[in-house]
């Protein structure tokens, strides 16, 4: 049986849902990420080609520039303003905390079938990596466990499904960053050796 086609959702309401979950779920309201947003933005795009009027304020122009930078991320997210510009993009899912960042990246490299892959560094990196790797392992168990109560794993665990290739997802992408932290000890061309 053929599956019907399946049109992928605009790359923004991959951005907003994630965006929306982490309010929800957590103390940071929409002004105080907007100011994070707009941090990053100045920080990653070049004055000459910004084309988002972000303010970044202290004192009293901070209250004024975190409600001007509210009010332009709820445009985008309320649909009052229609498309996310790509120079926007990376500002705003780097401005995510995690985890909902890392949940935002792997869902938008799922897209095209990739991997998102963090790339570590600093001084605590390799203590990271193997953290980060011994988290999401166990995340992984912990979304295999229902599915495998019976022993089995069949059409029956079809609810634990997303889940599980996503947490499965997420442990590939931190055993190659974990390689990639190793393979940068090798001198060059022993890699494969």
């Amino acid at each position: 049986m053929k599956r019907d086609r399946h049109f992928l959702p605009p790359r923004q309401a991959v951005i907003f849902g994630h965006t929306r979950r982490m309010l929800d779920e957590t103390g940071m309201n929409a002004n105080t990420f907007a100011m994070h947003v707009a941090e990053r933005y100045h920080q990653l795009v070049a004055p000459d080609v910004r084309g988002v009027p972000f303010r970044l304020g202290a004192g009293d122009d901070l209250l004024v520039a975190m409600k001007n930078n509210g009010q332009i991320l709820r445009r985008y997210m309320d649909g009052t303003v229609k498309v996310l510009p790509a120079d926007l993009e990376d500002a705003w899912v780097t401005a995510l905390p995690a985890p909902y960042r890392g949940d935002c990246e792997r869902d938008l490299a799922q897209r095209r079938g990739t991997l998102s892959v963090p790339v570590p560094s600093g001084e605590g990196a390799r203590a990271f990596g193997l953290a980060a790797l011994t988290r999401e392992f166990g995340e992984l168990l912990e979304a295999v466990a229902p599915a495998l109560a019976d022993g089995q794993i069949c059409e029956k665990d079809l609810p634990f499904a997303r889940r599980i290739l996503s947490e499965s997802d997420d442990l590939i992408s931190q055993v190659l960053a974990l390689r990639r932290q190793v393979t940068a000890l090798l001198p060059e061309g022993e890699v494969n050796a």
